[in-house]
């Protein structure tokens, strides 16, 4: 995600910065994707540090690396940390939150900009990135006395943080990837749906125990990708110098969830659509032995979509597991330090090659 809005953002950040910062100089922004980040708490001093080995023959001024990492100052939500010194700075989507966020990375990046150019403190978005932390807090950078860092402080910091995770890992996408899972539960509520039991026992149920087969459906469908796939973190499984009080897990049950909410909406508008094209009134009459009316139909797709979630987890069951994971905070972290490992170990070969320059 962090690559999909620094790209989006590109084309356009030169005319922004040349209204809002200066219109003396020619702004050439470009944009390059790498595993930079080894460790969650990693500065940006160091980050600005390691920038010749990965991106050699680039010429650049200031440097702003976007992260879907949640960073922290203690127990508050760290949204950007600058480095005059090296000219760069950190931007931590997570901190951020999930509304209008390309806006709010636009914005943090002309303060930034600002902040490297004129050399001025005062930043224009503080209720984007928030404020200078009023305490000190220890850092692992090298260069902490030319770091600046900007916390979301209080409630409304954390709860952005939680938004912001769960919008990085895109709930909505979990289960367009995850083929077999879908199968399951389309196959789960065809069959459903061609037995006439079905109808009688749908169009019987009151709403309430509507209402708790869905919610105990969903609940167990999450805890069963969660279970299954193993992406419940442990301490001794989380990175280095993690919070224990971060909300890895909360986040990860929460992307589970909604991606659960979705696949049940997606199914449940599909089965009301065939329902009215395909279940006569006559036929849906004869079983329920009364006048049926809209909301039958509606109650048999409700009830469906309930049962039909039990044939998604068992088509889950079936995908591999780095499908599902990237759900997980954690284990996308191993992931980025397992590519880390091996770009070293292709460049200590001397098969990596870095990129070319963009030539200004």
């Amino acid at each position: 995600m962090p690559s999909e809005v620094a790209r989006a953002l590109a084309p356009r950040l030169p005319q922004h910065l040349t209204r809002t910062v200066s219109s003396r100089v020619e702004w050439v922004v470009d944009t390059v994707t790498a595993p930079l980040v080894g460790a969650e708490q990693v500065g940006v001093s160091d980050i600005a540090d390691a920038i010749d080995r990965h991106l050699q023959g680039i010429e650049w001024d200031i440097a702003i690396f976007v992260t879907d990492l949640p960073r922290r100052a203690k127990l508050y939500p760290i949204s950007v940390e600058v480095d005059r010194e090296h000219r760069a700075a950190m931007i931590s989507l997570p901190a951020l939150g999930s509304r209008r966020l390309r806006r709010r990375v636009r914005e943090a990046v002309v303060d930034i900009v600002r902040q490297l150019v004129t050399q001025e403190d005062a930043v224009q978005h503080s209720e984007v990135i928030g404020r200078p932390p009023h305490e000190a807090v220890p850092s692992t950078d090298a260069a902490a006395d030319t770091t600046r860092r900007y916390v979301v402080p209080g409630l409304r910091g954390h709860i952005r943080l939680v938004a912001g995770m769960v919008r990085a890992n895109r709930p909505w996408r979990l289960f367009g990837s995850l083929s077999r899972g879908m199968a399951g539960v389309f196959a789960t509520a065809t069959v459903l749906f061609m037995n006439t039991a079905t109808w009688t026992l749908a169009t019987q149920l009151g709403a309430w125990r509507q209402a708790v087969i869905m919610a105990v459906a969903a609940l167990a469908l999450t805890a069963w990708i969660i279970i299954d796939h193993g992406l419940w973190e442990r301490a001794d499984d989380l990175p280095d110098r993690h919070n224990p009080l971060y909300p890895y897990n909360l986040v990860t049950l929460l992307t589970i969830a909604l991606a659960v909410v979705v696949l049940a909406a997606v199914l449940f508008a599909v089965l009301v659509a065939v329902s009215f094209l395909l279940l006569t009134t006559p036929a849906l009459q004869r079983f329920t032995g009364r006048p049926a009316g809209a909301d039958d139909y509606v109650s048999l797709a409700w009830f469906i979509t309930s049962i039909a979630m039990v044939g998604g987890a068992f088509g889950t069951s079936l995908e591999t597991h780095d499908q599902v994971r990237d759900a997980a905070y954690g284990q996308r972290q191993r992931a980025r330090q397992r590519q880390l490992k091996e770009r070293s170990e292709r460049t200590d070969d001397g098969t990596d090659t870095p990129p070319s320059s963009p030539g200004r």
